[in-house]
């Protein structure tokens, strides 16, 4: 069997209880855990939260997608009308279906409703289209890290351990996208300089220790 992997993060164990729920009542087998975001290793910034995390086996995932929605599919019937989701434009609404990753199930689920309400065609096909546009737009390399490229060979230079760090991250990183899949994360240049990186970073560390040790 696969290793569970993160699927939803959550402030708090109250907030992930109704999906915790819906994963108990489905059979869907689950791991839970708290996760403080890494510091990464090109100092971008990083929140230092700690979040609830809920974990499911890749092949779990659409499952698991689909269960909320059902769910959410009864649930939608009792949101009030004071609801923010009433007053978004058909536009807006169609952002959330375009971008459901960046919003939560049963917004995602109204939104499909509010738009059928409205006259427009939200098909299962059509939902489907706009998620697979969706996987194909998250899964492009991030934009070329020239800043952190140049600090990586001037760590190098430097004989800084970090240059090792920072080039085993450009060349090695990975994102997960909504479905669990695993892509890397930036452009094959850039993780060509990364492992050029990495690899005279280690040269500098040694060459510096040595050195160090040999004046000593």
């Amino acid at each position: 069997m696969s290793e569970f992997i993160s699927y939803q993060r959550f402030p708090s164990l109250e907030v992930a209880q109704p999906l915790l729920d819906i994963l108990r009542q489905r059979g869907i087998e689950f791991e839970t855990g708290f996760d403080r975001p890494r510091f990464d290793v090109t100092f971008a910034f990083n929140p230092t939260s700690t979040y609830f995390v809920v974990k499911l086996r890749q092949e779990d995932f659409e499952a698991a997608r689909l269960a909320e929605e059902q769910t959410n599919e009864t649930l939608t019937a009792s949101v009030p009308i004071d609801h923010y989701l009433y007053s978004f434009t058909d536009g807006e609404l169609l952002e959330i279906l375009a971008k459901p990753d960046e919003w939560n199930n049963l917004d995602v689920t109204l939104a499909r409703q509010l738009l059928r309400q409205r006259g427009h065609d939200v098909s299962p096909d059509v939902v489907q289209l706009l998620r697979q546009r969706r996987l194909v737009e998250l899964a492009k390399p991030e934009e070329s890290q020239k800043t952190w490229i140049l600090a990586g060979y001037l760590m190098a230079i430097l004989g800084g351990i970090v240059a090792v760090f920072i080039g085993w991250h450009l060349f090695k990183h990975q994102k997960q996208l909504p479905t669990g899949e695993k892509v890397l994360a930036f452009a094959p240049t850039d993780r060509q300089h990364g492992l050029r990186i990495f690899i005279l970073g280690v040269l500098g560390t040694i060459f510096w220790t040595g050195l160090r040790i040999y004046t000593y």
